[in-house]
């Protein structure tokens, strides 16, 4: 019965009889206001893919701008971190658009389950979605729109860039007015331009300043600029009124931080153009040894042979020229070198139950269980507000117990 119904809320078949003939449509795999995505199988040769079925009946808008939105996957289409539009149909009633499916979902949903990503999978992913945003730019289209829920992850974790909905192509440095977007990561130009009437208006700068949101999120669980009332955090966002002091600051390198402070600028012509943040040094071979290397050279004595070799292999790393005997034999040295540190056992921080009283979120062990137990409980965006932290969900007295004490007092 429960198959039946799910099948009733197809489009009728006669609507789009060109999907149904070539597609099988399977499970419901999101929902939107005028929309619903599925899985769907290709009769032909058995491949997975993801139909998005847009309802026209509703409103008469959504057929412009849909057929907007195609235009655009197709001026971007051919990257591998933007999403594939596989197949178009058009009834009076429905549009069905055929993506490529990307099994592992938003990468939203990904950092709820993990709480805040780690500096290597954090440049893995955002160097992707930097590469993506390039390729957009390239083909004079900005986006408008990046954030985690707008980013999928395929089979291997790798990132597509998707819903084109409010991205616009620019035609002859063409500067934009409307205000569309999400709150928490639209750009301060974005905003002045809607508030100021004499301001001139925002470009493709809008989606580095998306980016530098998205990699302050990924790295610490929580955005930069949100606040429970939305007027305070979009006067945060104006006056780029954000910080790394927080607890989990403290366990994060110098070079991510340098590169979101070059994309949060609220100047756009002062902050970091992709191509800029593609070469900063987050993303390059001699910071990813540095910092690899770091806490194996920090376990050694000056003194010892071990540590004089690293330091010699670090500094040729530095100032060689490119030599392709060179650069293998440095290869086969860093593999060998990043075997040793993992078989390394690393001594834990030392627990002091003084420290842990006081502020638990501070010990790096305990945080990793609180922020666990937080996400598990409240939620993704559990932290709110300058000064506190997620330990202090769990600081309150349970309710059950005071209407235990308060049945008590009046059995009395």
């Amino acid at each position: 019965m429960a198959k039946e119904e799910e099948y009733d809320k197809l489009p009728d078949k006669d609507a789009a009889k060109e999907f149904y003939a070539k597609y099988e449509p399977k499970e419901i795999l999101g929902r939107g206001i005028s929309s619903t995505v599925r899985r769907c199988i290709e009769k032909e040769t058995g491949k997975e893919f993801a139909a998005k079925i847009i309802d026209l009946s509703n409103d008469d808008s959504s057929l412009e701008a849909t057929r907007q939105e195609i235009s655009i996957l197709r001026i971007v289409a051919g990257h591998p971190y933007i999403i594939e539009l596989q197949d178009v149909f058009e009834s009076s009633t429905f549009i069905f658009l055929v993506f490529e499916l990307c099994k592992h979902g938003e990468l939203f949903d990904y950092l709820t389950s993990v709480v805040a990503l780690s500096e290597k999978k954090t440049r893995y992913i955002m160097k992707q979605v930097f590469e993506g945003v390039h390729h957009i730019h390239s083909k004079g289209v900005v986006h408008r729109d990046l954030k985690p829920e707008n980013i999928l992850l395929d089979d291997n974790l790798n990132v597509k860039i998707t819903d084109f909905g409010f991205a616009k192509k620019l035609e002859n440095e063409e500067l934009l007015h409307d205000l569309c977007g999400t709150p928490g990561y639209l750009a301060p130009e974005t905003l002045k331009t809607n508030m100021f009437e004499d301001f001139p208006g925002y470009s493709f700068e809008v989606d580095i300043w998306a980016c530098g949101v998205i990699m302050y999120t990924l790295l610490v669980g929580c955005p930069p600029f949100w606040h429970r009332k939305q007027m305070i955090m979009l006067r945060n966002i104006m006056d780029g009124k954000y910080s790394f002091t927080s607890p989990e600051w403290a366990d994060i390198s110098e070079a991510p931080k340098d590169l979101i402070r070059k994309l949060l600028v609220v100047d756009p012509k002062q902050r970091i153009s992709v191509s800029e943040a593609l070469r900063h040094e987050f993303f390059q071979a001699v910071h990813l040894w540095d910092q690899d290397i770091m806490s194996l050279k920090e376990s050694l004595k000056k003194s010892s042979r071990r540590y004089s070799r690293i330091s010699e292999l670090t500094l040729k790393l530095q100032q060689s020229k490119f030599n392709p005997r060179r650069k293998f034999q440095m290869a086969i040295l860093f593999v060998r070198a990043m075997i040793r540190i993992q078989r390394l056992r690393f001594t834990p921080e030392p627990l002091s139950l003084d420290t842990a009283r006081i502020d638990p979120y501070r010990v790096k062990l305990l945080r990793k269980v609180v922020d666990g137990c937080a996400f598990r409980v409240y939620g993704h965006w559990v932290k709110k507000g300058e000064g506190q932290n997620r330990a202090a969900l769990f600081e309150n007295t349970p309710k059950t117990e005071l209407k235990h004490i308060y049945v008590t007092n009046l059995s009395r």
